[in-house]
């Protein structure tokens, strides 16, 4: 995180790796420590997409994950590349799944209180295995 004015760096975070080794690649199968997306919670924690770790984690100012949410996780969805990050107004979350093949949801909507799937979005056959960004039209989210 950076200050607006100066530039200067006054929070950073390392995304771990849980002991994988590196593999390159945007894929499933691949695994590295790119953060890709990260939102300042209203409790002031960060929630971070972590690229091609696979996984959202919620981190406090102290650098302590207190939520996470890994690769196979979710019931029959298995997280790639993951991109963005949405907060809904009920608290939701709704997360960008890239590169994660046929037949996997572009977009999934948790409840991050019960890590239960609520909705997802699933359109590979129209755009491919590809969402770098997503915006929800129809609510006012933190993003």
């Amino acid at each position: 995180e950076y200050e607006q004015n100066t530039g200067r760096v006054v929070w950073e975070y390392d995304v771990p790796m849980f002991g994988h080794e590196a593999v390159g690649g945007h894929g499933p199968d691949s695994f590295g420590d790119k953060c890709f997306c990260a939102l300042r919670l209203e409790n002031g924690n960060t929630l971070i997409a972590t690229g091609n770790g696979h996984s959202v984690l919620e981190v406090t100012p102290d650098k302590e994950i207190v939520w996470r949410l890994e690769q196979y996780e979710l019931p029959e969805i298995r997280l790639a590349w993951v991109t963005t990050l949405e907060v809904l107004p009920n608290g939701n979350y709704v997360i960008g799944n890239c590169h994660a093949g046929p037949g996997q949801p572009l977009l999934i909507e948790v409840d991050p209180t019960t890590k239960e799937v609520v909705w997802t979005f699933d359109h590979y056959d129209l755009l491919g295995n590809s969402v770098p960004n997503s915006q929800l039209l129809d609510v006012t989210t933190i993003r």
